[in-house]
């Protein structure tokens, strides 16, 4: 029998010109990500533009999930790209998304051995808000004293010496929390706003925290709580702003529609990269002060930065995240025109148990309160 001719080699199909381009995009984004994951750990006094990956880090995450799955239908092999980026920071979507059921919805105290925490930025009560009516301040005050809390720490806090907005003796009233510590950080002798801490337990002793060169309201306070014949110390907190003003708001709107300008673009990015570089200088302040604390402790407040931060990741370093311990979905607590993250936190040392964890979806004020269910071991 004659012998078979060998049958020639098939070429390879040759990949088209629209799948390297989005391969090429792919591999763009992945490694934003991977730049993203540099931003917990690298201070913005140090190089700075990392920081911009880490707050859009929910952004990169999805991204690199939707190049996944598009490579697993058309070309499987392209999928190992965004599939080992997303898997190399496992412990970042950790702290970006809870994979549990929720722990604390509308939960009583399981037991009395526990503390129960709530820190919520009140944003003055809406009192400067011409939108809202004291329909609003009500509700707000509604909520808090519905939450039964032990420690409430409150950001943004309003008050007047008298009236229907003296909202230092309201709140005592609304709570039945006999214990406050107020700092305030602007006003006269009419009306203040600043930082606020209502307790159960007596105040054997508070201080104030100042940071320099930053804007009026951002700073952090710390009440000595006496429980059971132990102190916890705790700290609220309001970490620096952005200080979007209307015109940032206004093109913020207009981002959303694809109409962008290069000088507001500039004047955003500024602003955020000072606010990254002073919550940095904050948080170092803010850490050094605590660490000379070695009883139980927790600090509570609003960061004004995401999960995939530097100045989180580096307040909650010896730590424990109510979230993370005890959170599930993404956690948002802010809910204001800029992208919702979740910018709100409850820290406690490792002296305590992390029981629950819930955001109070309420759009009361531009924050959500966040609540946490602590017990002392």
């Amino acid at each position: 029998m004659p012998a078979r001719k060998a049958n020639p080699k098939r070429k390879g199909k040759k990949t088209g010109f629209f799948t390297k381009a989005v391969l090429v995009v792919n591999i763009l984004i992945a490694g934003m990500l991977l730049l993203a994951y540099m931003a917990p750990v690298i201070n913005p006094k140090t190089f700075w533009p990392v920081s911009f990956f880490g707050l859009a880090y929910p952004f990169l995450l999805f991204a690199n999930v939707f190049f996944v799955l598009y490579w697993l239908i058309s070309k499987p092999k392209f999928a190992l790209i965004s599939a080992l980026c997303v898997l190399v920071g496992w412990s970042y979507i950790t702290k970006t998304i809870g994979f549990r059921s929720q722990t604390g919805n509308n939960a009583p105290k399981s037991s009395e051995n526990m503390i129960r925490v709530l820190t919520y930025n009140v944003h003055y009560f809406q009192k400067f808000d011409a939108k809202r009516d004291t329909a609003t301040k009500q509700q707000m005050l509604d909520l808090i004293a519905n939450e039964k809390p032990d420690i409430l720490c409150i950001q943004e806090f309003f008050t007047r010496q008298k009236g229907v907005y003296n909202f230092k003796k309201i709140l005592k009233e609304a709570t039945g929390l006999p214990y406050l510590y107020f700092e305030s950080s602007n006003g006269n002798d009419f009306e203040q706003t600043g930082l606020a801490i209502l307790s159960r337990y007596p105040i054997i002793n508070q201080g104030h925290i100042a940071f320099p060169n930053t804007g009026s309201g951002n700073e952090a306070i710390f009440a000595d709580v006496k429980y059971k014949k132990k102190l916890v110390r705790v700290y609220c907190v309001h970490l620096q702003s952005i200080n979007f003003q209307p015109e940032d708001y206004q093109y913020l709107n207009e981002v959303k529609q694809i109409n962008t300008n290069v000088k507001s673009s500039k004047r955003i990015g500024s602003r955020l990269k000072q606010a990254f570089i002073k919550r940095s200088e904050q948080v170092h302040i803010l850490k050094e002060h605590a660490s000379g604390w070695n009883a139980p402790k927790m600090v509570c407040g609003d960061f004004n930065d995401t999960p995939v931060s530097y100045a989180v990741n580096y307040m909650e370093d010896g730590m424990q995240n109510a979230f993370q311990e005890k959170g599930s979905g993404f956690g948002i607590t802010y809910n204001g025109d800029f992208p919702n993250f979740q910018i709100d936190y409850i820290l406690a040392s490792p002296q305590f148990s992390i029981r629950n964890y819930r955001v109070i979806g309420k759009k009361l004020s531009d924050h959500y309160a966040v609540r946490s269910d602590l017990e002392l071991k």
